[in-house]
């Protein structure tokens, strides 16, 4: 039923067998010092009933995503409308809490005793018509209420003045109408569609609903149809890097397209200044696929190309050795197109760049750029070898 995983442990159990109050106050006894806890589908009202008088002093994060918390009602099961009260000592320490699609919820009440609360995960909860608890949270950085398309006011936030993001995903255009005044207040918060893609993200999490990731899967995927643009979304790059380490493998294909297409219109700088660049690197790796290091390759040759600041910063990320293996790849139809971005990669890095010709010369770049001149490349291949090879002095080509 339990399971801990360093300073965090996590209740789990089937719609069917649940868990009792008194199996998870021996739990939260067990590991007094818990930084994270997860609980999942529960039989009883009841069960939760240990979190108003748990004693935890050290805990950070509380998720209570998609819980389902049921009483009985004769023969029925009826959904439980009150988040649960949390202890003191709870309120206290908690700086995340995940409430996302307990449908079930209509008041956020015990919310507002949490001080220190950064983050509240709350996409799904359509039931909840009022935000004023969330006045007394004037720490909240981050507010994530996707579908949450009640009646909602948010006036409350205003006394959030550290609130940065916030998530209106298909919310009604009246909620989109306060954020203009909103923004007054919070000096710090960021249009509302630049987080999209962060919140269509976390709904792609392994434990989630099929159905939740099924809604996140198409969004992601209208959402890269449409940025097919002429110029570069503000404020998309850092969720994009972010989507690079999801296990969802053609989400992560789908945020290096994107990125390549973001380096492609101009917004080098913010994709280096995110972190993007050693995200991009770890993909040349070989245990990634072909065509996501064809990708990888050709991102970084947009973010290289005339911009020498760039090109320091993909060289010391370790891409240039990575980027010379790929010219070995054996000859075939699949792997012309990784040889040909890769070639096209150390091209733009090298090019005046003294420092990355020297690397990229010790790397043995030369002797596997001479052999794609030979019958077996393609008139491409060849074509971006020989490039590369002048760049680098090498005569009698």
């Amino acid at each position: 039923m339990r399971r801990q995983v360093g300073g965090s442990i996590k209740v789990v159990a089937s719609p069917g067998s649940g868990f009792s109050a008194a199996e998870l106050t021996a739990a939260l006894r067990c590991w007094p010092g818990i930084t994270e806890l997860t609980l999942r589908v529960c039989n009883a009202a009841s069960t939760l009933a240990p979190l108003a008088t748990a004693s935890l002093t050290s805990l950070k994060s509380l998720s209570l995503r998609e819980q389902f918390v049921l009483k009985k009602a004769g023969d029925a099961w009826g959904p439980l409308g009150l988040m649960p009260a949390l202890s003191v000592n709870l309120a206290a320490t908690l700086r995340v809490i995940d409430i996302s699609y307990c449908v079930s919820i209509i008041s956020i009440d015990a919310v507002g005793s949490c001080a220190q609360l950064r983050c509240l995960w709350m996409p799904g909860c359509g039931s909840v018509s009022d935000l004023s608890p969330l006045a007394a949270c004037s720490k909240l950085e981050e507010l994530w209420m996707a579908r949450s398309c009640g009646n909602v006011c948010l006036s409350p936030l205003k006394t959030c003045p550290k609130l940065r993001k916030l998530d209106l995903r298909v919310c009604h255009s009246m909620l989109h109408g306060q954020v203009a005044d909103l923004q007054l207040a919070c000096t710090q918060l960021a249009d509302p569609s630049s987080v999209e893609v962060e919140g269509l993200v976390h709904e792609l999490q392994p434990n989630t609903q099929s159905v939740v990731k099924a809604r996140a899967d198409h969004g992601l995927r209208c959402l890269a149809s449409y940025r097919a643009r002429s110029q570069p979304v503000a404020g998309v790059v850092p969720p994009l890097v972010q989507m690079l380490g999801c296990p969802v493998e053609h989400v992560w294909r789908m945020a290096v397209m994107e990125l390549k297409t973001q380096a492609r219109l101009a917004a080098s700088h913010a994709i280096a200044t995110a972190g993007h660049i050693p995200a991009l690197v770890h993909l040349l790796e070989p245990h990634h696929a072909r065509d996501m290091q064809t990708t990888a390759a050709q991102a970084l040759r947009l973010l290289a190309s005339n911009h020498a600041g760039n090109q320091t910063s993909i060289s010391a990320a370790g891409a240039i050795l990575p980027l010379v293996q790929l010219l070995g790849h054996q000859y075939s139809a699949a792997s012309a197109h990784v040889r040909q971005a890769a070639a096209d990669a150390i091209g733009s890095l090298a090019h005046g760049h003294t420092r990355n010709q020297a690397t990229i010369t010790t790397a043995g770049a030369i002797p596997r750029l001479m052999k794609l001149l030979g019958q077996q490349a393609s008139a491409e291949v060849q074509e971006a070898a020989t490039s590369v090879l002048h760049i680098l002095g090498v005569e009698g080509l």
